[in-house]
C-alpha cells in the first residue's frame, strides 16, 4: 500500500487531508530526485586523496608540482603506483590514465575547475 492510499483510506475527507495529499505528492517527487545526477569522477576521487598531501596552502602550482611527482611514481615503480602519466605544462596538459576508459588527456583548465571542486568538497 502505497503512503497516498494510506492516507486516503485513513483520514476523513476534509481541505486538511487534501493538503496533507498533496505535499506527501510533493515530497514523493522529491525523493525519486535523490541520488540521482552526476558523482564525482575517478580523477576528482583521486585529486581528494592526493589534496592532504601537499604541505602549506593548496595552490594549483602545488598541485601541478605533487601531480609531477606522482607521474615520476608511475616511471618508476610502474602503473599500480599513480594513475597520473605526465604533466606537460608547454602543452597545458595532464595525461591520466581512468581505470575504465584508459588514457585521457586533460587541459590544465579542466584540471583547475576540479581543484576548485575539490577544495570547496573538502
Amino acid at each position: 500500500m502505497s503512503i497516498t492510499s494510506y492516507i486516503e483510506q485513513t483520514c476523513p475527507p476534509s481541505p486538511e487531508r487534501e493538503e496533507v495529499l498533496t505535499l506527501v505528492r510533493l515530497g514523493l517527487s522529491f525523493q525519486k530526485q535523490q541520488r540521482i545526477g552526476k558523482r564525482p569522477g575517478f580523477l576528482k576521487g583521486y585529486l581528494q586523496e592526493l589534496l592532504p598531501k601537499i604541505e602549506g596552502p593548496i595552490t594549483f602550482d602545488r598541485l601541478l608540482h605533487e601531480l609531477e611527482l606522482e607521474a615520476a611514481r608511475r616511471d618508476m615503480y610502474g602503473e599500480e603506483e599513480s594513475p597520473i602519466e605526465k604533466v606537460d605544462r608547454v602543452w597545458e596538459t595532464v595525461v591520466y590514465h581512468h581505470p575504465k576508459t584508459g588514457r585521457q588527456l586533460l587541459s590544465f583548465k579542466s584540471i583547475r575547475n576540479k581543484l576548485s571542486w575539490c577544495k570547496a568538497n573538502q
